[in-house]
């Protein structure tokens, strides 16, 4: 069997090590190969082809869709694949419509997101996307049941014409490790600090704003208070502008992508990800498969929620409240509760294979 998975890029973002797991623990038995529109090389590319997947660069739509449609049709009439799995959206129409019209039969749009802020023009995109999406996909993915109801509708959902494909994560892999705890934190300097951490890109969609806005009320009251922020995004150099203004340089690292995240979940007190929107995200996977608490927005979807270590919090509360509630929580007794549930890799792994089998 061989699939196409196309995607922005695969710098190490929860979606990139989602689909990274997958295709690690299928590599025997399917040919993933992967179209992404980064200019830039990610992490994870070339771990991939080290498994022996094909990587391929395209333009992106918005900058050529003349040029993004000719690329993509000369690989799909170069190699011939028994599945594309787009992972853009209700953005999927371009991809898949140059997909039927290759001849691939099956075809599949999925949905990352639960939610998103438009205005009225950008909803009736969205309306009018997600429309043709449907038309050219033969097959709906989501990665839960919120971000399917939001983005294929009600009606899909309640007929079961919906393929709910786990967020899931090696759970062994991010349980809780004392030593690697103290390890990472001499590595970082963040000995006897309470350590406040997030993995996310940085972008609008993750709003690290408010996080540091939030972090500077921390600081007023707890002078070991450290912020780790994990990533890169195009809202980087703006974040990092705004921690210079609030004189917070001594007190917030800048880590950069990382190849490390379970190790550096373990260096962390309490996780924070005051997102304006979501869909599953992978990381609240793998802060409960290490047993780290988290504060969230509810803007979040509660539905991967499988301990009492995760606080949801309105973004229209103050940052007083949410450096309130961020100062009150730290590790506990660290209890992987991801562990053999099927957000578990190693029973979600079997049932994607079973999918696509039944496509083909």
């Amino acid at each position: 069997m061989r699939i196409l998975e196309i995607t922005s890029d695969l710098d190490g973002g929860g979606v990139d090590r989602l689909l990274y797991d997958y295709c690690s623990s299928l590599s025997d038995e399917i040919q993933f190969d992967f179209v992404v529109t980064s200019k830039a090389e990610g992490m994870l590319e070339q771990p991939l082809k080290d498994l022996g997947c094909k990587i391929y660069r395209v333009s992106q739509l918005k900058e050529d869709f003349k040029g993004h449609k000719e690329q993509l049709t000369k690989i799909l009439e170069a190699e011939k694949y028994d599945i594309i799995h787009d992972h853009s959206g209700f953005k999927a129409w371009c991809n898949l419509s140059v997909a039927k019209k290759c001849g691939v039969k099956s075809r599949i749009a999925h949905s990352h997101q639960a939610f998103m802020t438009e205005s009225f023009i950008g909803r009736i995109i969205r309306k009018v996307s997600t429309i043709l999406t449907k038309l050219y996909a033969t097959t709906l993915f989501a990665c839960g049941n919120d971000a399917a109801k939001w983005m294929w509708g009600e009606k899909a959902f309640r007929k079961n014409k919906i393929y709910i494909m786990k967020n899931a994560v090696f759970a062994d892999k991010f349980s809780f490790s004392a030593a690697k705890r103290d390890e990472l934190r001499k590595e970082l300097g963040l000995e006897n600090k309470f350590v406040i951490g997030n993995v996310a890109r940085i972008t609008y969609q993750k709003n690290q704003e408010f996080l540091v806005d939030a972090f500077a009320e921390i600081k007023k009251t707890r002078d070991d208070a450290v912020l780790l922020l994990v990533g890169r995004g195009d809202a980087e150099e703006k974040i990092k502008k705004q921690v210079s203004d609030l004189g917070l340089n001594d007190s917030v690292v800048f880590t950069g992508v990382r190849n490390d995240v379970p190790d550096l979940l373990n260096a962390m007190d309490v996780f924070v990800l005051p997102s304006r929107f979501e869909g599953l995200p992978v990381t609240l996977i793998e802060i409960q498969a290490n047993g780290l608490p988290g504060v969230i927005s509810d803007a979040v979807t509660k539905e991967m929620n499988f301990s009492e270590d995760l606080k949801f919090l309105p973004l229209s509360e103050s940052f007083e409240e949410w450096a309130k509630v961020i100062s009150s929580n730290g590790r506990k007794e660290s209890v992987n509760t991801v562990e053999n549930t099927s957000y578990d890799l190693k029973l979600a792994t079997e049932d994607l294979k079973n999918k696509y089998l039944s496509m083909i």
